[in-house]
């Protein structure tokens, strides 16, 4: 079994130079900047940012630590050193894409149905891709000994699933995991909304994890397009080598830290939108139209018996829902809207002749 991250890593990617010294900027070290090529006769914005960003690292970990502390007390990831900031949690798994596995040599597997862009980056990467379905009636549970036969560098999951809306079961990570030799990768981007701790706190135990993680969602930040790969330092250092300068714009990466300097702020987000989403979700097991709701992430799933009739009660409401969502038939996936658009929701349902009738 492969311990060390590093060998997974590509043998291009370990053979490349640091991209540059361009953190923290000359000028911070007091020196002239003549590095960087800029239009020093430019507007407010003529500077490149920081590629480190290590303050806005540091204040998006410790929002995390405050919102989901570690079980054992511990912080789920102890610095800059751990993490990437991307733009946005797609931009994450391309990145892990392109720094651990070689197109055309390389394999991954995929746990159906699952996010849509593991396939087709998948694709764009050259990578043959093995889908291996989920089990159980809420879909969470994986098949760990046929992912385990497979010939593949990597796993690429989804916890919460989207488009599922269900956590995946424990036990059942915690065996890929602790069996798999090659690189797990677990993309989080609703975690600040699902129940249960993340799977970060599992990174110090298991360095050939990588966890994605998104500000869109819970935080609240979708427009400013940011996301993270949390993960072992020798990852960070492969996956900065692999990543292109000045990833983030310098008015973004202003925006989020001011955002994260608000941690009570953060958590009222949160709450609120939880609670409208299980206030939504009990509301809709009510409908005879619902076999069953999952919401364990941003969105509600929902288990219907006529498909259908549900999605055409939707669309004359002028609701726009995504139907069987990556090929899950029989389910609709609704967005958490304001309360009132809820309401909505629930109402176009409810003028639907009873099934029996």
């Amino acid at each position: 079994m492969c311990a060390d991250i590093g060998e997974l890593v590509r043998p291009v990617v370990r053979a490349l130079p640091p991209a540059g010294p361009f953190s923290p900027r000359p000028e911070h070290r007091g020196e002239v900047n003549l590095r960087f090529n800029e239009n020093t006769f430019g507007g407010d914005c003529l500077r490149y940012p920081d590629t480190g960003l290590a303050p806005l690292v540091t204040a998006y970990l410790a929002a995390l630590d405050r919102l989901d502390p570690s079980p054992d007390g511990r912080p789920g990831a102890q610095g800059p050193g751990h993490a990437v900031l991307t733009r946005g949690a797609v931009d994450a798994l391309e990145l892990v894409l392109r720094t651990f596995f070689e197109p055309g040599a390389d394999a991954v597997a995929t746990t159906p149905p699952v996010f849509g862009f593991f396939d087709r980056l998948s694709a764009l990467h050259g990578l043959p891709c093995h889908r291996v379905p989920l089990r159980g009636p809420r879909y969470d549970r994986l098949d760990v000994e046929s992912l385990m036969r497979l010939p593949i560098k990597g796993i690429l999951l989804c916890d919460p699933g989207n488009p599922t809306g269900a956590r995946l079961n424990g036990s059942d990570v915690a065996a890929l995991l602790d069996g798999f030799p090659g690189l797990v990768v677990i993309d989080e981007t609703y975690a600040e909304v699902a129940p249960g701790p993340s799977h970060r706190h599992r990174i110090a135990a298991h360095p050939r994890l990588l966890v994605l993680r998104s500000l869109s969602k819970g935080f609240g930040m979708a427009g400013l397009r940011l996301g993270a790969i949390l993960g072992d330092p020798t990852a960070v250092t492969a996956l900065r080598r692999a990543q292109a300068p000045f990833p983030v714009p310098c008015e973004v990466a202003d925006r989020a830290l001011a955002e994260l300097s608000r941690p009570a702020e953060l958590g009222r987000r949160i709450s609120l939108f939880v609670a409208e989403r299980d206030r939504l979700a009990a509301a809709l097991t009510r409908s005879p139209f619902v076999r069953h709701v999952a919401a364990d992430a941003g969105f509600v799933t929902v288990h219907v018996t006529d498909t259908a009739r549900v999605a055409a009660a939707l669309a004359r409401a002028r609701l726009a829902a995504v139907v069987e969502p990556d090929g899950l038939r029989e389910h609709v996936r609704i967005s958490v809207g304001r309360p009132d658009e809820n309401r909505r929701t629930l109402a176009a349902l409810a003028a639907l002749p009873h099934p029996a009738s």
